[in-house]
């Protein structure tokens, strides 16, 4: 006798063959979206020599004890993060002034430890990086505790090497570096630079080998050839640029990030103006990521931030209460910023992906709002204390040249005042009249970054040094007016003295960004020096 799971075998086989595909069935649940990442990848790159912006002016983008506190803030919130970086990072320009030498090292050393507290991983050279020499370029590698990675060099590449392999999030992370750090085309000394594809795909190869499967690559190349090799090469989920070079102060504007096929690209602008923050959320084992970040707008928002950024600074300048804006116009100005902060709102909640993993980015301003870390904020006072010992004894003897014969030289407000009370008085109530203080509170007297700007005369003949700025510190009349040893001696002759200064020469010298914002206008400015019977 049949039993009876032996008589329902046919109802069985039809609900099986019911069950095939191409039957319908109800969709499975999509999983809840992670809340904390697998991965946050902090980014910097073409960081070149920046310690901190001028402190001329508040609120400057900038500074590596600000970057430290945001991501010691931000580190906690995600399993397992990563401190990576590409392009110049320890020197602000190629080649270093003789005089300027030790100054640079000390900022550099200071750089390296304060990367090393902010757990630096990685970083890909670029031409700055050998300003010091390969040597010193291997003691600062050693200092900061990170891997220098540029699988395309070879010869004196300060022990580069191609790739770093770390576990964070329960997965393996293959990092790899590629460089082309070219001055005008030339390498470093001693550096060959070798073709950057054949080397990403070779370390690629490694990288599977030893079975991470997420894989980042660091690049220092210009951003042209940086797409077109992640476009080549491929198999790489985060793709960091940073420049092959940088020179000066002149700060770079925000590039947004870009994804190309499976990859996405990440650039921040120089000088620690921002830090960019991946997080890689996993679903399983898929590593592809889809785009958790709605990048199709991220334009969008970044230009949206950078108005409602312009427009509280106007508003600030705006409230102040000489700024001569009426209050009709300041509250236009409220309710424009205030529409755009609404628009920028709604574009902050992208929808994440139903299915799989994806990835999220977000550029961070780095602010003085963000705080200060601790340690780092130690170092750089540290760090001014030292080359102000240094300078002040090293730059002792360093005097002005003499101004050429029948020429001017400098004499100070002091010898003006005997003349023009008036105009002495106004410029006693500006802030050039106290312009060297801030250094002398701040042990920044003798930088050679800074006394330039906050004395008169400054390396010019008959003018004065870092170190003798008798009758000079400040910025004082004949920082407008030139040299005026030859009028005191004849005030009757009017010819000797340039009475009224172009307005241009203001940028030229001093007031340029980054030590001024970028919105700064001299007509704006210029009102601010004036005075009964200077100019008004």
């Amino acid at each position: 006798m049949l039993g009876r799971h032996a008589a329902l075998a046919p109802f069985l086989l039809l609900a099986g063959a019911l069950a095939l595909p191409g039957c319908k069935r109800a969709p499975a649940a999509p999983s809840a979206p992670p809340k904390t990442p697998t991965l946050r990848v902090f980014v910097i790159t073409s960081m070149a020599g920046a310690l901190e912006p001028c402190g001329c002016v508040k609120d400057m983008l900038g500074g590596i004890d600000h970057a430290a506190a945001l991501l010691a803030a931000r580190r906690d919130s995600a399993s397992s993060s990563l401190l990576v970086g590409a392009g110049p990072t320890l020197f602000m320009d190629p080649t270093t002034k003789e005089d300027q030498r030790i100054q640079t090292g000390f900022k550099a050393a200071a750089i390296a430890e304060s990367l090393k507290d902010m757990r630096l991983v990685a970083w890909a050279p670029a031409a700055n990086d050998w300003a010091g020499g390969v040597e010193e370029l291997e003691r600062l590698k050693g200092i900061s505790g990170a891997a220098l990675l540029g699988a395309n060099l070879a010869g004196r590449s300060a022990g580069a090497e191609a790739l770093k392999v770390v576990e964070a999030g329960g997965h393996k992370i293959g990092i790899v570096g590629v460089s082309q750090p070219l001055q005008s085309g030339v390498a470093p000394e001693g550096v060959e630079v070798k073709d950057a594809r054949a080397a990403l795909e070779e370390a690629k190869k490694v990288l599977d080998a030893q079975g991470a499967r997420i894989r980042i690559a660091l690049v220092a190349m210009p951003r042209g050839e940086a797409l077109r090799l992640t476009e080549a090469v491929g198999g790489f989920q985060l793709v960091v640029v940073g420049k092959p070079v940088d020179r000066g102060e002149a700060n770079d504007g925000v590039v947004p990030p870009a994804l190309l096929g499976e990859s996405l690209v990440v650039q921040t602008p120089n000088h620690l103006q921002g830090v960019a923050v991946v997080d890689f959320f996993v679903r399983g084992d898929d590593v592809r990521f889809k785009d958790g970040s709605g990048l199709a707008q991220a334009e969008k928002r970044e230009g949206l931030r950078r108005r409602v950024e312009d427009l509280n600074r106007l508003i600030a300048e705006a409230e102040k209460p000489d700024s001569g804006v009426r209050p009709e116009d300041l509250a236009a100005r409220r309710k424009d910023k205030d529409a755009l902060a609404r628009e920028l709102a709604q574009h902050q909640a992208p929808e994440v992906p139903a299915e799989g993993s994806f990835f999220r980015y977000e550029f961070e301003p780095v602010k003085e709002s963000l705080g200060a870390d601790g340690a780092v904020a130690a170092r750089l006072k540290a760090y001014y204390k030292r080359v102000n010992a240094h300078n002040k004894a090293a730059f002792a003897e360093r005097r002005p040249a003499p101004a050429p014969a029948g020429k001017a030289s400098y004499v100070g407000a002091e010898s003006c005042a005997e003349c023009h009370a008036d105009e002495y008085k106004v410029w006693l109530s500006t802030p050039h009249a106290t312009a060297y203080a801030p250094l002398e509170r701040d042990d920044k007297q003798f930088n050679l970054d800074c006394v330039g700007c906050h004395v008169t005369g400054y390396d010019k003949p008959g003018g004065s040094t870092v170190t003798f700025v008798d009758k000079l510190k400040n910025i004082q009349c004949e920082n407008c007016h030139g040299p005026s040893s030859l009028h005191v001696a004849a005030p009757k002759d009017k010819s000797l003295i340039q009475r009224t200064p172009p307005k241009t020469f203001c940028a030229t010298e001093c007031h340029h960004p980054p030590h001024v914002k970028n919105d700064w206008s001299v007509e704006q400015a210029w009102p601010r020096v004036l005075g009964p019977g200077h100019g008004m």
